[in-house]
């Protein structure tokens, strides 16, 4: 074993903050895990002393927190959509032997669901794998990017009810058949008509503006509230966290300025829709692809009208908000064509 032979899995809680085996296990790029404890200092006079007592330095709260960055890719992500969300769905697509979409939407329950997240980490010059288990994760945040030239990332925020180094390593399998996904993968739309996707079919529809877009990205804060501290549950959250009233939808779009679409867009403040969707070329079941699909039914543009650039090609940068159109259906969707069988 080496140093680098490090590893992270997750799995789905059945009791807030009761650790359970991991079921997948990702191939990330880092992790920021971290015991979050609150110590304090007991301030009582002693004569002869003149320093804080070692015996008077308490525990008084105490929780756990950090972030964990993935590429994307075509298998294996499902619970981590499915945390950042809220809400995840899998279904046998038809006429596709062994082909499956998973549709994840913004919780419609005020409770987050939680997560066991354990990692393993290896002494300098190789060990057995030294386990950090952290219980009772709740998904804070996340935010999805591609940009020109690059591979698609993903990188999810999280806050866990407590860490223990006792639970015994779970030794890693990872999905097979698992393809990278970067930008030459991906298709983007803004505006038109979009026909939203179902638990078996892609979005369809929508206008590809005439600008070139060189990067996207978007990012969802489900603004977890920081209650459920109490008597009797050793300085530990006592109950799952909970969604905010208002969930934070952001995104930015850096485009060449080509059309004024998007000029007219935001100056007029007019809803559009977006679609991003990355597809390879790998053919599963009898004629589907691959794919990861990003749809935002109702964005309202915050950018930036152009400006010039001494002599070269003007980009906009272009900010949006994710918003509520009020009409059925959900504020944003993640669908993922795969041949895993369950998130």
């Amino acid at each position: 074993m080496t140093s680098q032979d490090t590893s992270v899995g997750i799995g789905r809680e059945s009791v807030y903050g009761t650790g359970v085996t991991p079921t997948a296990f990702l191939e990330y790029l880092t992790e920021t895990f971290d015991w979050k404890p609150e110590f304090k200092q007991g301030q009582g006079l002693r004569v002869g002393s003149r320093f804080g007592r070692a015996n008077r330095r308490v525990l008084v709260k105490q929780s756990a927190e950090g972030d964990l960055e993935c590429e994307l890719v075509t298998k294996g992500l499902g619970k981590l959509f499915e945390a950042w969300l809220g809400s995840g769905v899998s279904t046998a697509v038809p006429g596709q032997t062994g082909v499956f979409q998973q549709l994840y939407t913004p919780a419609a329950q005020d409770v987050a669901t939680s997560y066991t997240i354990q990692k393993g980490l290896q002494f300098i010059g190789g060990s057995a794998a030294q386990p950090e288990t952290f219980r009772g994760g709740v998904c804070t945040s996340g935010e999805l990017t591609a940009a020109l030239g690059d591979i698609v990332k993903l990188k999810t925020s999280w806050n866990f009810r407590d860490v223990d180094t006792a639970t015994a390593y779970a030794a890693p399998s990872y999905a097979s058949g698992a393809e990278l996904l970067s930008f030459v993968h991906g298709a983007i739309t803004v505006g038109g008509t979009v026909t939203m996707p179902t638990s078996t079919a892609l979005a369809t529809g929508g206008t590809t503006p005439a600008a070139i877009i060189r990067d996207f990205s978007f990012s969802l804060d489900s603004k977890i509230d920081d209650g459920g501290f109490g008597f009797g549950f050793g300085g530990k959250r006592g109950r799952k966290p909970v969604f905010g009233a208002v969930a934070e939808g952001k995104g930015k779009l850096t485009v060449e300025y080509s059309d004024n679409v998007l000029r007219d867009a935001y100056l007029n403040q007019s809803d559009l829709a977006l679609t991003l969707t990355f597809k390879t070329s790998t053919v599963i079941g009898t004629s589907a692809n691959p794919t990861v699909q990003v749809v935002l039914p109702d964005i309202r543009l915050n950018g930036e009208i152009p400006k010039t650039n001494g002599g070269a090609p003007v980009n906009q940068s272009v900010d949006f908000d994710i918003l509520d159109g009020l009409v059925a259906g959900s504020q944003i969707y993640i669908a993922v064509v795969t041949t895993d069988t369950a998130i």
